[in-house]
């Protein structure tokens, strides 16, 4: 009887330290996640950004016009497309 009293003393402290420890890092492992959520503030956590440079250190200027700038000649050249279209309707519909 006594090494089955042994036995179970032994795997009870066995059970006891490896739920504790799992319990142990259950609480590091939500601690730790709980900080992250705290600190997720993006303005503190986004890297540092520099400014773009040209080779020789100076400045790049900021261009904002965008697509608009290649936008123009295609919207001209519908519009003249248009034009051309209306006006060969014109002339193809005068002649009958």
């Amino acid at each position: 009887m006594s090494l089955w009293d042994s036995f179970g003393e032994k795997l009870g402290g066995v059970t006891d330290a490896v739920l504790a420890g799992g319990n142990d890092l259950l609480s590091a492992w939500v601690s730790n996640k709980s900080d992250e959520i705290q600190s997720a503030a993006p303005e503190e956590n986004r890297p540092p950004v520099r400014p773009a440079e040209q080779p020789n250190g100076a400045p790049v200027q900021p261009d904002y016009r965008g697509a608009l700038a290649q936008l123009k000649p295609l919207l001209y050249g519908g519009g003249a497309l248009m034009l051309l279209m209306f006006v060969l309707a014109m002339y193809m519909g005068r002649g009958r």
